[in-house]
């Protein structure tokens, strides 16, 4: 190890850090007999698509394939002095499906480190069995911000010292219909009031000031999403915002947005760039140079500026998706935990998808979140957690039944204070001509569904987090 690093091997993979460099080793498995196409499509296809360097101002210096290595080195343009601008990944193969991946990050002008010591690094690298560890993730704790107004104070403390689940709901075009039509009807056929409401932002769009207001009359906390997205995460080998964010371009942007949530005024829950450690999202580490950091500095950067705007209004949310993709180690959940500093409650996020693709099953509510709570409980449990989206699909199974048992197990996990619905659907074709549904999630797909949820909710009581 080179001299004057401090060492992290707290989560399933090392970091060892200096004012110099920052190295990331982990072992990692390809569930795909080729490793080396495992490794280019899972790991590499952005950094090494030239529609995504020429877009997002990024520069391969370096492609080396060999029988035992593969060695990638890349550098960021245009990037604050500050900041560690070039990238080397080594790829290490063994004669099995494992392989082990070092990350080096470093300034692009220190010549030394990158002929010198990344060499010494890997001409000393030496693997062996893996053997049972006892380190696991420390236990964690919000600490709460003292500029939070009274009112987020008290609704974060009713929160947290909830004995009940409260109840959220999110429904297509969210801001009018969904709103002022979808959801009352649900609420008229349930004969309740769900006190949480789910919207999704895309970065640039304006605070929804009005959407906010009418939802806090009506007594409701809204859970607003904020994607740091240019396409709805669809165009992933394209600019990407993210980036820009990371280079302090996109300061002011920020600053707008937050000087319209004080303007609020209220309590809000704040969910910024859910799910990073999936490989569906622009600003997922996949998407940006492989890296969980750049996440943890954006993150930091704009809880900065809500903070120098004044907004004591926002709680925010980290979460992740239950599962990583791709399944790497350097990609786990907790790689890209910003801090108890920056964090108040834990998000969780996990569907029933169904069996409409290949290779998908039919997972049960207690399925999910018993493998969630495992996952979670040891770093996580002085926090409060929320179930931010979930619902189950039709295809594959019985929704109702999923539903009843849901009902039956949701004591079991007494983190969990608010669960919100996603009345919505996933499909496989969706333009203007053609829509072929592959995730049915609607809550009354059918009448048994809304009978059976209805017959749930009778043991919750109707109450509002928001109180005025």
């Amino acid at each position: 190890m080179p001299k004057d690093y401090s060492i992290v091997c707290d989560s399933p993979y090392v970091m060892l850090k200096s004012k110099r460099a920052s190295i990331v080793i982990s072992r990692e498995w390809s569930f795909e007999a080729n490793v080396e196409q495992y490794i280019n499509h899972y790991l590499n296809r952005f950094i090494l698509s030239p529609q995504y360097q020429k877009e997002n101002n990024i520069v391969v210096t370096e492609n080396t394939v060999t029988k035992k290595q593969q060695r990638i080195s890349a550098v960021i343009n245009d990037l604050p002095s500050e900041k560690f601008n070039k990238y080397t990944y080594v790829y290490i193969k063994t004669k099995s499906p494992n392989f082990y991946r070092l990350m080096f990050k470093y300034h692009a002008d220190d010549l030394l480190f990158e002929e010198q010591i990344i060499n010494e690094v890997i001409n000393s690298f030496e693997y062996f069995s893996q053997k049972p560890s006892h380190v696991g993730i420390p236990v964690q704790q919000p600490i709460i911000p003292n500029e939070w107004s009274l009112e987020t104070k008290t609704l974060y403390k009713n929160l947290t010292n909830s004995n009940t689940v409260y109840w959220g709901i999110f429904a297509q075009d969210i801001y009018q219909t969904g709103i002022e039509k979808t959801i009352p009807a649900l609420e008229s056929k349930l004969e309740y009031s769900f006190p949480v409401v789910l919207c999704y932002m895309q970065f640039g769009s304006r605070f929804p000031l009005e959407f906010m207001q009418n939802n806090y009359s009506d007594r409701k906390l809204v859970e607003l999403t904020y994607q740091i997205s240019t396409s709805n995460n669809e165009q992933l080998f394209g600019y990407t915002r993210f980036m820009a964010i990371y280079r302090g371009k996109k300061d002011e942007e920020i600053r707008i947005f937050a000087k319209e949530a004080k303007k609020f005024g209220h309590p809000f829950l704040f969910r910024l760039c859910n799910e990073p450690n999936s490989d569906w999202t622009s600003y997922s580490a996949v998407v940006n140079m492989c890296d969980p950091e750049i996440y943890i500095e954006n993150w930091k950067r704009i809880y900065n500026i809500f903070k120098q705007e004044g907004v004591d209004n926002a709680i925010w949310v980290f979460n992740p998706n239950d599962k990583s993709y791709p399944p790497c180690n350097w990609n786990d959940f907790f790689a890209f935990y910003p801090g108890n500093e920056y964090i108040q409650i834990i998000g969780i996020t996990g569907y029933n998808t169904g069996t409409y693709y290949k290779n998908e099953r039919w997972r049960e509510f207690e399925d999910i979140y018993d493998e969630i709570y495992k996952k979670y409980f040891p770093a996580f449990n002085r926090f409060p957690w929320i179930i931010t989206e979930f619902a189950s699909s039709s295809v594959g199974g019985s929704k109702p039944l999923w539903i009843k048992n849901m009902f039956k197990c949701l004591n079991k996990y007494p983190q969990i204070k608010i669960a919100v619905w996603f009345n919505y659907a996933d499909f496989e074709i969706h333009t203007e001509d053609k829509k072929i549904v592959s995730r049915p999630y609607w809550l009354d797909e059918t009448p048994e569904t809304l009978i059976e949820f209805k017959r749930g909710m009778q043991s919750f009581d109707n109450n509002e987090l928001i109180n005025h």
